[in-house]
């Protein structure tokens, strides 16, 4: 009888662990403001191919003409190779100076940390992918 409750207890402990960080990764609703969703010119400082989601650091000019310095998350790169855009097709892409429009979903609390949805690259092709969905033209880039 004793064995079964700290049986039940360790189970139940196990249960709350997981639950827990199942929550704590996925606060995307929670974090970013999607009533301010829009689209900037940026300029590339860095991308990151990583798990669990793909990072790009910009720069933005404000209407000052002050720069500022944003990082954004994206889908898992696992998506961008499903349609086509793997890490060295996604990071020649995205090199540093590399001028983009870039659509963000801003953090709620103001600092210069958004969720991006769409990439668009100097040549007028998208950067293919996100949110598990095709946008922009990137059908039309799959049929060259």
């Amino acid at each position: 009888m004793k064995i079964q409750k700290w049986t039940m207890l360790a189970l139940l402990a196990a249960l709350l662990l997981f639950a827990v960080t199942a929550f704590a990764h996925h606060g995307t609703f929670v974090s970013y403001d999607p009533t301010k969703v829009h689209t900037v010119k940026a300029t590339v400082t860095e991308f990151r191919f990583t798990n669990p989601h793909i990072q790009l650091f910009f720069d933005i000019k404000d209407d000052k003409g002050e720069v500022q310095h944003w990082s954004a998350e994206g889908p898992d790169p696992a998506v961008l190779v499903a349609v086509g855009w793997g890490k060295k097709k996604t990071t020649a892409a995205l090199t540093p100076g590399t001028e983009i429009m870039i659509t963000i979903q801003p953090a709620r609390n103001g600092k210069f940390v958004a969720e991006m949805s769409n990439i668009q690259l100097p040549s007028g092709d998208f950067v293919c992918g996100f949110g598990g969905a095709k946008t922009g033209n990137c059908a039309a880039q799959e049929e060259k």
